[in-house]
Parts: structure tokens; sequence; C-alpha cells
């Protein structure tokens, strides 16, 4: 089976990291709450949302080495290739940040991978030749089709609800953090669902 998954939030995880980048740079007081969500919010209470792109910018950029795998995924995934199933990471990310430094983040992503096992190391899950990189939400879904994946695990509902997400591709939300029916919340459960 044809196999594709989302990047930031699903295989890469942010917990603590845009909290930890705002403090280092003294945007935030330490009493703002760690979640990603809650850093968001404290910049738009300011009326400070470039400050917030500009954040999101070098997370995704220069530090995007603070963020981890999520627990299970590597494994889980070098499980199915092992099954023979074909896995493909299809993403929507900008090449470059909206405001501040210029960094490719399609570059700044595919090394994240190859420091943590997923392309270009024995047994990896990736190569380079399965990495598609999507400027647009649009162009995602329409590689979800072009690709013909039986099976999605993607972060976001709009990925997986999306109007002209195939119908022949089976969505698995993954969801650590919001306790869903709908969700699964370990990398484990995704062999439950697809083998």
């Amino acid at each position: 089976m044809n196999i594709g998954v989302d990047f930031d939030n699903t295989i890469a995880n942010y917990t603590g990291v845009f909290y930890d980048v705002a403090l280092d740079l003294g945007w935030i007081p330490a009493s703002v709450g760690q979640s990603k969500n809650e850093v968001k919010a404290y910049f738009i209470n300011q009326n400070n949302e470039p400050k917030w792109t500009e954040l999101q910018g070098i997370v995704y950029g220069k530090e995007i080495s603070r963020a981890r795998p999520y627990e299970g995924c590597l494994d889980t995934l070098r499980q199915l290739k092992e099954k023979g199933h074909e896995l493909v990471l299809i993403s929507h990310k900008t090449r470059y940040p909206i405001i501040g430094e210029k960094v490719n983040f399609h570059e700044a992503a595919t090394n994240w991978l190859k420091c943590n096992k997923f392309i270009d190391s024995e047994g990896a899950p990736f190569s380079s030749n399965t990495l598609f990189f999507n400027e647009q939400l649009d162009l995602k879904v329409s590689k979800i089709a072009e690709l013909n994946c039986d099976f999605f695990i993607d972060d976001l509902k709009k990925v997986l609800e999306h109007p002209t997400f195939p119908d022949n591709c089976k969505p698995i939300f993954f969801s650590p953090h919001q306790k869903e029916e709908s969700s699964i919340p370990h990398w484990k459960k995704v062999t439950d669902i697809i083998c």
C-alpha cells in the first residue's frame, strides 16, 4: 500500500520549542504557557501577529533542530516499510518565511529528516525522492491524489477533510494532544489501522 505522511506536528514534534525560542529571544515573559497555541495567543493579544509570524520562521528554519520526532514514529514507519509498504512524505510548507531571515524551509526540514534518520540512513523509511514539499495546501492535497495514497496521516483536519481529498484514501488523524474518537494519540496505533 501507499502511505502518505505529513511532516510538521506529525513526524516533527515542536512541543515546547516555540516557547523556548521566544523566551531565549526575550520576546515573551516566562509566565506565558508553553504550548504553541499559548505562545501564539500571547502575540495576538499583544497585537503583534508579525512577531508570531517571524517566530514561526525561526522555529521552522534555523531552530528546527530543537524539534524531536514523535515517540514511536521512526520505528513505526520503519516497520511499515519493512512490510513492503511504500512511504511518501507530503507536506504543506512554504520555501521561505514571510518575515525575517531567508532560510529555506524545505532544506531545513530535509536536513532535520537526515539528522533524525528518516532519510539517508540504513532502514530509513523515506528517501530524498519521496519527499514532497508543497507551497500551497491545495497542491498538497493534489499530491496525495497523484501519488495514489491508500492512507494519509496528518495532524490537520483541514487536510483530511479538504473538499478534494481523494475518496480512495483513508485519512488517519494524528492528534497526541487532543483526545478525539476519530484520532490516534500515538504512532504505535498507526499499525493497528494499516496492518
